[in-house]
């Protein structure tokens, strides 16, 4: 909690909690939008391809987007290609916008207290994924789809008022600040040497056995575990037969979970298998998707989802931390710029295959088969990756 002394920070920090509330009443509302013009759950997986395919190319206008998602969906029912075009447009935005936050908390708080910051950080998103499909829910029956797009692009505004009181802060008189130095392009070499140096560098990976296990374990969370949430509209429709309160109730199920898997592993002083840990984490993500799938219960469907969304939130996070901490310095951000693409880029993509796969035989059917699939391609990876440390001991 140490970064909220910084008042940039406080002001960026509060201004993300309801700008990121307001983007969750938008991702619900939007599946579940998308799902009522088509009636099929293989709607949601374009919606997450057309979503998936600006983050691999890319890596105000949020608030423009969320308008035009209200003014769309007041035609009552809009061609599914317009909200396929608007949601590209909206991700193409989070592409550049993503990294662009990320680096301007240093310009916040400095890097002493830079953990803090990004823990903060990652409570925000978490929060907020509890609290607005909840909100969702309900406002899907009191205000429809059209409130819910308004509200989120309304929620952009306290983003913009923190920033304008940061940069009030930040005034040609704090002299030991120098605004953007974040964003400042490298002069070392010309764009094409770089550009080039960068793919070389991504070659020496090869090398690297236990970053490479680790970036296949989190592909293989994220491209056949973490989908379910982008399919939750789906789920709560066809498989448990609820409406939008319900789906809030789900959706927020899991957001509990993960904010409780990031809280759990914030309380860890230390854990010196962090492999163990992962594997442990990965496996009980994926046989919780199987159980969340033969559910028939509201109740205990939205019960397993806590443990879902703790799993996927524990997995990614514990991959993260051991590719920090085996990465080589000078290969610290080609790493963790794979390790962004396969957390931002193969979930979408994989909302896509598990419901093309749904299509033939069932929704349920298919979740089981990816978290069975999940948790065998995890072990595999984990049980090479042992078999490579004790060659080298």
């Amino acid at each position: 909690m140490i970064a909220l002394r910084e008042r940039n920070f406080r002001l960026y920090w509060l201004g993300q909690a309801i700008s990121n509330i307001g983007n969750w009443v938008q991702i619900v509302a939007l599946g579940w939008l998308v799902l009522s013009i088509s009636g099929a759950p293989i709607a949601l997986g374009l919606l997450g391809l057309a979503q998936s395919v600006p983050l691999f190319v890319l890596s105000l206008a949020g608030g423009m987007l969320a308008a035009a998602l209200a003014l769309l969906a007041l035609i009552g029912r809009p061609p599914l290609w317009s909200l396929l075009l608007v949601a590209t447009l909206a991700a193409a935005v989070t592409a550049i916008d993503n990294p662009a936050r990320q680096a301007f908390l240093v310009d916040l708080v400095g890097k002493d207290v830079l953990l803090s910051a990004v823990a903060l950080n990652a409570s925000v998103y978490n929060g907020a994924a509890v609290i607005g499909p909840t909100l969702a829910g309900l406002l899907l029956l009191r205000v429809g789809v059209v409130g819910c797009f308004l509200l989120n692009a309304v929620s952009f505004l306290a983003v913009l008022v923190a920033l304008v009181m940061i940069a009030v802060a930040k005034s040609p008189d704090s002299k030991d600040t120098k605004p953007g130095h974040a964003l400042q392009p490298d002069r070392g070499g010309s764009g094409f040497r770089s550009f080039t140096s960068s793919f070389r560098g991504f070659g020496l990976l090869r090398h690297e056995h236990t970053i490479i296990a680790v970036l296949g374990i989190a592909a293989a969370t994220s491209l056949l575990g973490r989908p379910y949430l982008l399919l939750m509209p789906a789920f709560a429709r066809v498989v448990q037969h609820v409406g939008p309160p319900g789906l809030g109730v789900m959706v927020a199920a899991s957001g509990l979970g993960s904010l409780v898997g990031s809280l759990l592993l914030a309380s860890l002083r230390s854990f010196k298998r962090l492999d163990r840990l992962l594997i442990l984490c990965g496996v009980s993500f994926g046989l919780a998707l199987v159980i969340f799938a033969l559910m028939r219960s509201f109740v205990a469907a939205s019960l397993v989802l806590v443990a879902c969304g703790a799993g996927a939130t524990m997995t990614m996070m514990v991959a993260n931390t051991l590719l920090q901490t085996h990465a080589p310095p000078g290969m610290r951000g080609r790493v963790m710029s794979l390790y962004t693409l396969i957390a931002a880029g193969l979930t979408p993509l994989g909302a896509l295959l598990v419901s093309g796969l749904g299509t033939w035989i069932g929704l349920a059917g298919a979740t089981i088969g990816m978290g069975v699939t999940m948790a065998v391609a995890i072990g595999a990876l984990f049980i090479a990756l042992q078999r490579d440390q004790m060659k080298v001991v």
